[in-house]
């Protein structure tokens, strides 16, 4: 009789314990589940959708355009499951939209007569390394402001598989003494696989050939410009040559000026110029533009050139200019002479731009200005001379 009595509150205490535990397994199973469910909306607010709400994205499905057998990453660790349960299934993860194509960073470029779609589209690398499609420069020397600027053509730069690199090339730099500025603009040929290397190697050697002679002692007005040109081509030569280039792949054309870095008396200055081809030297007086070097070719013969580094040195035509107080010297590839020259409102805007100077980004945006058919290489160096104590530009 007692062991039935035993057994009978054996099984009671088990069955009362066994309850307790269902309880309690129970009641953290729905705190657990209540801490994961979103929270009830408040009287008179709707309940907050998408991301913000802190919910996870619903699953993504076929209709969405993914593979529904294929496994999707997750956001993170799967949860642990809990005892007796299946670990729960991962949250696929919302991949976000693309940035557009285009973002403007940077204060669009103006636009002379007419826009062109070339500008619009995205740039494209040559299919070996080349210099930096653009570049910049800003310098003080004397009494003189210079900006620098060139910048790779739409036309050279948007082809998948013929993008060239940018033909262009300036060179910026003082005698010795600071007393002189030395500038030097060179535009490569088109149909010269190699005129980049060129120009790059012309500008830097006239600069040099002019500086040598600035600190031997020559004066402004005894400059030699045909032993500083043919110096360039000879270099130009040589570096064909070391590669095993043709002479007629490296063709380039060439500007030089040295400016005074003080003014004379009157606030004045002699300018020396010296140049071949349609790289080309302006003067901005206080109406307009003036021309003061280089060839501009119209009609048919528009893009042929005559005379060009290394073949025809000895066609270097040389010049002096008197830069009155406010004048500002321009020497320009023929991507912005060729507008200066033949686009009135490129040359009124350009004139109210360049009265005084501008940093070397602004110039470097002026340049790369939007034209229909006007997608060449563009580089300017442009120099103000201070105006004297007192005087207004």
């Amino acid at each position: 009789m007692a062991g039935r009595i035993g057994a009978m509150v054996g099984l009671a205490a088990g069955a009362a314990t066994g309850y307790v535990v269902r309880e309690v397994m129970h009641a953290v199973t729905s705190r657990k589940q209540d801490e994961q469910a979103p929270p009830e909306p408040s009287a008179g607010r709707a309940p907050q959708t998408g991301p913000s709400a802190g919910t996870a994205p619903a699953p993504r499905t076929a209709g969405d355009g993914v593979d529904p057998h294929r496994q999707q990453p997750t956001a993170g660790p799967a949860p642990l499951a809990e005892e007796g349960r299946a670990a729960a299934k991962p949250t696929s993860v919302v991949y976000p939209a693309l940035p557009p194509a285009r973002t403007a960073a940077h204060p669009p470029p103006p636009v002379m007569y007419q826009g062109s779609q070339l500008t619009e589209l995205p740039w494209r690398l040559p299919a070996q390394p080349a210099p930096p499609g653009m570049a910049a420069d800003s310098a003080r020397v004397g009494d003189l402001e210079v900006r620098a600027a060139s910048v790779v053509g739409a036309g050279h730069r948007i082809d998948e598989t013929n993008a060239s690199p940018r033909q262009d090339a300036y060179r910026v730099g003082r005698d010795a003494a600071s007393r002189h500025l030395v500038v030097a603009v060179a535009d490569g040929m088109s149909d010269s696989p190699h005129s980049d290397t060129a120009a790059a190697v012309a500008a830097l050697a006239l600069v040099n050939a002019l500086r040598r002679q600035l600190d031997e002692g020559v004066p402004l007005l005894r400059l030699d410009h045909a032993s500083a040109f043919l110096e360039a081509a000879g270099q130009v030569h040589a570096v064909a040559r070391q590669r095993h280039w043709p002479a007629d792949s490296v063709r380039t054309v060439a500007t030089a000026a040295v400016v005074p870095a003080a003014a004379g008396p009157d606030g004045g200055r002699d300018l020396w110029l010296a140049g071949l081809g349609d790289t080309t030297a302006w003067v901005r007086r206080p109406q307009r533009w003036s021309l003061k070097l280089g060839d501009k070719q119209r009609g048919f013969d528009a893009g042929r050139l005559d005379a060009y580094l290394p073949h025809t040195p000895e066609a270097v035509r040389q010049q002096l200019v008197r830069l009155a107080p406010g004048d500002v010297l321009a020497l320009t590839s023929d991507g912005v002479g060729d507008a200066l020259a033949d686009l009135p409102e490129a040359h009124d805007w350009f004139h109210r731009q360049w009265a005084s100077p501008v940093s070397a980004f602004e110039l470097l945006l002026h340049i790369n200005y939007d034209s229909h058919q006007r997608n060449d290489d563009r580089t300017a160096v442009v120099v103000w001379p201070w105006p004297p104590e007192g005087g207004r530009r």
